[in-house]
């Protein structure tokens, strides 16, 4: 019988723990308020998104991008961190989005509809910046509600 191995196990001491939930906590911030200052103190410069989407360009000017166009469609958006786990300089957020569609998107214009969906994120933090994420969002339940 086969089981699965995982590739990487990966644990965390108390102090590191502490540091990497900071950095998180700012960069979950910066969703909720949309502030450049904490986007500059926790993103590294040399940030790569492992699950980019076609056409968003990579880095941190992509992420910037799309949180101003998040912060169009979604202006009363917020991100809601359910549970983390934190280990060896990775933090896995599992996350609610909520807010009213009050933008565009796609040229569609909102009409106040509640938007309520899930998504996972799994960043590496080095030297008190995140340099990887890996992410995946509930889209098919966002499309429904914008309907």
């Amino acid at each position: 019988m086969r089981i699965a191995h995982p590739e990487e196990i990966i644990g965390s001491r108390d102090a590191d723990r502490e540091a990497i939930a900071a950095v998180a906590q700012r960069y979950y911030g910066f969703w909720n308020n949309g502030s450049e200052r904490l986007f500059s103190e926790t993103l590294s410069p040399a940030y790569v998104d492992h699950t980019l989407p076609t056409g968003r360009e990579q880095g941190p000017t992509g992420l910037i991008a799309v949180e101003r166009k998040f912060r169009n469609m979604f202006p009363n958006g917020r991100v809601h961190v359910l549970q983390q786990i934190i280990a060896g300089g990775r933090v896995v957020s599992h996350l609610r989005i909520t807010g009213r569609f009050l933008g565009l998107r796609d040229g569609v214009s909102g009409q106040g509809q509640l938007i309520d969906y899930l998504a996972t994120d799994i960043m590496r933090i080095v030297q008190g910046r995140i340099t990887d994420n890996w992410h995946v969002e509930d889209h098919e339940s966002l499309h429904r509600q914008l309907r």
